[in-house]
């Protein structure tokens, strides 16, 4: 297969990112469409590239990053093991970090010079999705409380898979200010009817941070149009029941959560619970409070807490010394339109991380490797 055919497929696979919602079985195994093309797009280009795998220097030139995930993986596989949850971790261990970071690394390699057409295929992947949402929003299929979630299992999913698009539409206006000018209040129209405030705050810190890059102007409305929609919930019930106990909000039923997974911490610091067994945890650690708001909760809504609990201390600190070592390389170089919208990106996923669990779904965690080696630079020795 030529060199050409793969770039295609790899930029088709990313637009077609939420396929992962059709879910397949192989053999008894869970899989899901998109997994397994990316899968057999791996396979072919192993087999073009054999010679360059093999080559020593390769692996030189990028070890620190495999030495950071090599931590995140073997963190999740030993907690798997310790607590005896084999088929949801080894599932999770497969599909939220072997596939992601094997498929996002080698796309990068084969975009070299080109890195530009990831983003881009990453934006109109969330453009096609916010316009679908929004045919949903026009039927009135939203959830029980009017919030907007399309074909997602929440609007907070929904959000999460729009938010880095805004970033990215932001700093790639000027290439093209008529489809972009198009394309993107479409996806910040989708994201408001999902009221995801998280997502909208942590849009805030990364759309201030990059205004050094080129469409200056541009990214000014669109954070001029993120306050006015904050605004816009002040006088929302939502709002209003956010922090009274007697009522069932988002926000306090985070704080329960988190107070009880800050307890899992706690008692299992140093192998985790396992990826895939907060749900079983969660219930079993009621006792330790009053009655739950939630009953179910598949993840701790903390992307930190997440990492430490699905991988024990190995795991979060591979994660931290990930994000500390390439925020710290790119803030040492030259402020490149790429480099920022990766920038952006990872640092929405990091401010969002601490109220959501961002990554931990098979789109959420391509996106954060593909933003992660959009914005590398090559680490020798």
């Amino acid at each position: 297969m030529k060199k050409i055919k793969l770039k295609s497929l790899a930029y088709v696979l990313i637009i077609l990112m939420p396929i992962y919602l059709v879910r397949r079985e192989i053999l008894g195994l869970p899989t899901n469409l998109w997994e397994i093309l990316a899968s057999v797009w791996v396979l072919l280009y192993l087999l073009k590239n054999c010679q360059m795998i093999i080559n020593k220097n390769f692996w030189k030139t990028h070890k620190k990053y495999f030495y950071f995930f090599g931590l995140i993986f073997l963190g999740f596989l030993l907690s798997t093991l310790v607590n005896k949850n084999y088929a949801a971790g080894l599932g999770i261990i497969k599909s939220w970090l072997i596939i992601p970071f094997v498929f996002s690394f080698l796309a990068l390699e084969i975009f070299a010079t080109e890195k530009e057409k990831i983003l881009e295929s990453l934006y109109f992947s969330a453009f096609g999705v916010a316009a679908i949402s929004l045919v949903y929003f026009l039927l009135g299929n939203l959830t029980y409380d009017g919030r907007l979630q399309a074909f997602y299992n929440s609007p907070n999913y929904l959000a999460m898979y729009l938010a880095p698009a805004v970033i990215i539409g932001g700093l790639l206006w000027n290439k093209n200010t008529k489809i972009y000018g198009f394309s993107l209040p479409v996806i910040i129209l989708a994201l408001y009817f999902t009221y995801s405030w998280a997502a909208w705050a942590a849009l805030l810190l990364p759309l201030a941070l990059i205004k050094k890059g080129r469409g200056l102007k541009r990214l000014a409305v669109i954070f001029a149009i993120v306050i006015i929609l904050a605004v816009s919930q002040l006088g929302s019930q939502k709002l209003k029941d956010a922090h009274n106990p007697n009522n069932r909000s988002s926000l306090v039923s985070r704080q329960i959560i988190w107070a009880a997974a800050g307890k899992m911490v706690a008692d299992n610091w140093l192998w985790g619970i396992g990826p895939g067994n907060f749900q079983n945890k969660y219930l079993e650690y009621q006792k330790y409070f009053p009655p739950y708001l939630e009953w179910a909760v598949p993840h701790p809504h903390n992307l930190y807490l997440a990492f430490w609990l699905s991988g024990g201390i190995i795991s979060f600190l591979g994660f931290l010394g990930l994000v500390v070592f390439w925020i710290k390389k790119k803030m040492a170089d030259p402020a490149d339109v790429i480099s920022l919208i990766s920038l952006g990106i990872i640092l929405y996923f990091l401010i969002h991380g601490l109220i959501d669990t961002v990554y931990f779904k098979n789109d959420l965690a391509v996106v954060f490797w593909l933003a992660v080696f959009s914005g590398k630079s090559e680490i020798k020795g």
